[in-house]
């Protein structure tokens, strides 16, 4: 799961999903910006007859942040009624749909063993597609914000090596409070 994720459906399919995945931490790397644009390219193929935008999100498209080595990509659609169109491409692409996933409106894509890449879908109208943006954009400007949330996610990574759905939620109270004084 991305940065800006908080589960509010404690189903068993998601718990069930994270479950299995310890949260470890890489150093940065310069490849993951790599690794999205390729990956970029591959998805203009399916996404180019559609309206859309697609952006390189959560920690692996900061410069210098440590992170969970997969890449998200959160793509943005004028309309979600064309996404059963998209399943199965983005299959033949490797990618897995999990539909919503625990967040409501966001339609979530997995890929690769070990994972690699997680992938968001939602429709223009979406307030998470705001959210991921200003939070990449804050972290990217403010070495400060970078460097607190930084040593956060240390802590929280060593506190929750095997509970990485507590890991991510205990990220949101920062998340939440960053976006909540950054104005624009």
């Amino acid at each position: 799961m991305n940065d800006m994720e908080r589960s509010t459906n404690r189903g068993d399919t998601t718990t069930g999903l994270l479950s299995g995945f310890k949260v470890e931490l890489a150093p940065f790397s310069a490849e993951w910006a790599g690794r999205f644009e390729k990956e970029k390219l591959l998805l203009l193929r399916v996404l180019s007859p559609f309206s859309h935008q697609i952006e390189h999100i959560g920690s692996t498209a900061v410069q210098g942040a440590m992170a969970k080595p997969i890449v998200d990509i959160a793509v943005r659609l004028d309309n979600l009624h064309i996404l059963s169109q998209l399943v199965e491409p983005l299959a033949d692409l490797g990618y897995e749909y999990l539909e919503e996933f625990g967040l409501p409106g966001r339609h979530f894509f997995i890929k690769g063993r070990p994972r690699s890449f997680h992938l968001h879908v939602v429709d223009h109208t979406n307030a998470h597609w705001e959210k991921w943006i200003k939070f990449r954009n804050i972290l990217r400007a403010n070495r400060h914000v970078l460097e607190m949330y930084l040593r956060l996610k240390d802590d929280l990574a060593k506190k929750y090596a095997d509970q990485r759905e507590k890991y991510t939620q205990a990220k949101s109270e920062f998340i939440n409070s960053v976006l909540a004084g950054h104005s624009g």
